[in-house]
């Protein structure tokens, strides 16, 4: 079995559950019946997705910091024991704090960002594939960003952990293969997460810069955390299963240009 639903067995494990493209992951998720293992380091977050997911599916909120090793394995290995293992994971968390240019970078800044978008990423990838090495496969998603394939001022460590993102999916896809574990990128331009609109209110001009961020996609328009949660329950479905080790663009044209 390589990514099917839920009712072989297993849970979706959701990082980033707490907010933007994790929580519709979750929610999108719970519509098709997948008992779901939510994980955030905000608690007040985790609240909120499990009270949106309501009585649509089995979830149970797991408090970690996914850049500290043990918490990941201890949540995930709780995820095992309340559902009896993993059918998918799926790793949304991640953090684009702003800086003028990268000459405004230090190393703390350095080390966070790739801590949690690549390290923290690894760490998952990782502990899930653990088991389902053994558990006839599973199915990974892993967000990536438009900003791993091409280049935007001020952002080069992010762009350089969405990278690693990329490639990091593309090595494990070819490495467990044959394992019956499937592992692709999404790679979204601009969605309207907290995240991006917390940066866009730390702007001069938060308007100003919410109609250039639009005006960058051909569509004229930026992206809806479900609409990433879509493609996101294609790629953890039957529907999928010979998909691996690919990186779906979903940016409104933005990288057509």
């Amino acid at each position: 079995m390589t990514g099917d639903r839920s009712d072989v067995g297993g849970c979706a494990i959701v990082t980033g559950a707490g907010s933007g493209i994790g929580r519709a992951t979750a929610c999108r998720l719970a519509r098709e019946g997948w008992p779901l293992a939510l994980i955030d380091v905000s608690v007040d977050g985790l609240a909120e997705t499990r009270r949106l997911v309501g009585e649509q599916a089995p979830a149970v909120p797991f408090q970690a910091d996914i850049t500290v090793r043990p918490a990941v394995e201890a949540a995930i290995a709780s995820a095992i024991e309340q559902f009896g293992g993993i059918r998918a994971l799926v790793c949304c968390a991640g953090i684009n704090p702003m800086v003028p240019t990268s000459l405004d970078i230090d190393e703390a800044f350095f080390d966070r960002v790739m801590d949690v978008n690549l390290k923290g990423m690894f760490f998952c990838n990782q502990a899930a594939i653990r088991f389902m090495v053994d558990h006839e496969g599973g199915a990974i998603v892993n967000l990536a960003s438009v900003s791993g394939l091409i280049g935007w001022g001020g952002t080069s460590v992010y762009s350089a952990s969405k990278g690693g993102v990329i490639a990091l999916t593309k090595a494990l896809a070819i490495e467990y293969a044959q394992a019956g574990i499937r592992v692709n990128a999404i790679c979204p331009g601009a969605v309207r997460t907290p995240m991006v609109e917390d940066n866009q209110e730390r702007l001069p001009d938060p308007e100003a810069a919410r109609r250039a961020n639009a005006a960058h996609h051909p569509v004229g328009r930026i992206a809806e955390p479900e609409e990433i949660a879509e493609a996101v329950a294609y790629l953890v479905s039957a529907s999928s299963t010979f998909i691996t080790g690919s990186c779906l663009t979903i940016d409104g044209g933005l990288t057509a240009q």
